[in-house]
């Protein structure tokens, strides 16, 4: 087996990783007054810089780790945001985002390598309109443009309605999000200021200072597995399959935070429940869904099985910030999509979007202190309860300037680590230990 091929599997979970990493990082939401303009009249203009660096420790002697001991990834982003209320009902905005990626390794399509018809070409969910163009590709180099977010607001009497690309956000617990079927933040993401836009029609009605009603419509494509299967992954081909119409009450309880959602979703149905609360000093928060599969594609061969089934997910979270400023987070999270008997598989529904985990069962915990007003301390761990792997991602927050960041961390995983199987892809033995050590920085500037 050649360099490349040894390096395949190893090389597309990291990618997964960094690709998630690097979406929670696209972008930002932090509020700014405009350089340009004024966002709370007919124009504004924001924007930010940021650069992201990634080294990849790998172990040489691993039969998937690549034909290098270091991997080097960066990517540097620029993103302009204008918006504006051209009047007291209508609002807009639009994200312009120009990306430039480096990287050692090849910059591979999509695919799950070892597994030749297992990818998507790189299409997302419930986009269907084609916002995005590669100014430069090719091996280790990679340049987009691409239009984030495009959408306008109009404001009646009775509520809003938003048309366009948009971010939207379901559920409020911290590192697993089931009622967030619109691109879920992931456990792991270190920044999280910013989320990808879906395109979709969105209705809101308030039905009181703390309750109300959503609805919305999106539309994309089915995403098929492979890259010969025509139809099915141009986001023009949008589908009912690929498309979600989803209606969500939220209300105030006894000072209880609760919602109900359900309706289609890719690839099914979903009906869910959400609360958040306090019990004394101590935050707590839950989220259930039940997700029932449409008809769906089978696995790639040699797996076996189908790429989207039925699953019921729960989170349970306890919180709590001291006076000292530390903060604690714990969750557990059941994931009735994972499975840990034949973790090659929920590879490729993890990575499909059909699961949020590898693992059955896992539990996360949180911390972060404030060093000083200029200096914050965080660390992650996630652990398989599983497969007795796990994840510990510290991080130190540095603000520069008002307008200047500076993140530096690292993400240990642990655990059995790939085997080659049939000489030619991966048995992944533990979710957390398919993934390679990973260091990073991140400067981000908003002006």
């Amino acid at each position: 087996m050649d360099g490349q091929k040894r390096g395949k599997i190893k090389l597309t979970a990291t990618v997964m990783l960094i690709c998630l990493l690097v979406w929670g990082s696209a972008g930002s939401c932090r509020e700014a007054f405009a350089f340009v303009g004024d966002t709370e009249k007919a124009f504004g203009l924001n924007g930010s810089i940021r650069t992201l660096f990634f080294l990849l420790d790998r172990d040489e002697e691993l039969p998937f780790s690549g034909e290098n001991n270091f991997d080097v990834l960066s990517q540097t982003i620029a993103r302009l945001t204008a918006a504006g209320k051209p009047s007291e009902f209508l609002s807009y905005e639009i994200h312009l985002v120009q990306s430039l990626t480096l990287s050692t390794e090849k910059i591979a399509g999509g695919g799950l390598s070892g597994y030749d018809n297992a990818g998507t070409d790189h299409v997302y969910r419930y986009r269907m309109l084609d916002a995005s163009w590669d100014v430069l590709e090719k091996d280790k180099s990679l340049a987009t443009l691409a239009f984030d977010r495009f959408n306008t607001k109009t404001s009646f009497g009775w509520g809003d309605i938003t048309v366009g690309r948009q971010a939207i956000t379901f559920g409020k617990t911290y590192f697993w999000n089931p009622l967030d079927v619109f691109y879920p933040l992931d456990a792991n993401q270190f920044d999280r200021d910013y989320k990808p836009g879906v395109d979709a029609v969105k209705v809101d009605i308030p039905l009181g200072l703390y309750s109300g009603l959503t609805f919305v419509g999106a539309a994309g494509p089915k995403v098929k597995l492979g890259t010969d299967t025509g139809v099915g992954n141009n986001p023009r081909d949008s589908s009912w399959y690929g498309s979600a119409l989803m209606g969500r009450f939220f209300a105030d309880a006894g000072g209880w935070d609760i919602s109900l959602q359900g309706g289609k979703v890719f690839g099914g149905w979903q009906v869910g429940a959400g609360i958040v609360g306090d019990i004394g000093p101590v935050q707590v928060r839950g989220e259930f869904a039940q997700f029932m599969a449409l008809s769906s594609d089978p696995l790639p061969l040699p797996l076996q099985g189908d790429l989207v089934e039925d699953s019921f997910q729960a989170v349970i979270g306890l919180g709590h910030r001291f006076e000292n400023s530390l903060s604690l987070d714990f969750e557990y999270f059941y994931n009735g999509a994972g499975d840990p008997d034949d973790l090659n598989a929920a590879l490729v529904r993890m990575s499909y979007g059909s699961s949020l985990q590898m693992s059955r069962h896992l539990a996360g915990l949180a911390a972060r202190y404030e060093f000083s007003p200029l200096v914050v301390g965080e660390m992650g761990a996630i652990v398989s309860l599983s497969d007795g792997s796990c994840q510990l991602q510290p991080l130190v927050i540095v603000s520069l300037t008002n307008e200047m960041d500076l993140l530096v961390g690292a993400t240990f995983n642990i655990g059995r680590q790939p085997e080659s199987y049939s000489g030619a892809t991966a048995d992944i033995k533990s979710e957390f230990g398919t993934y390679p050590t990973v260091f990073f920085a991140e400067w981000k500037y908003y002006f």
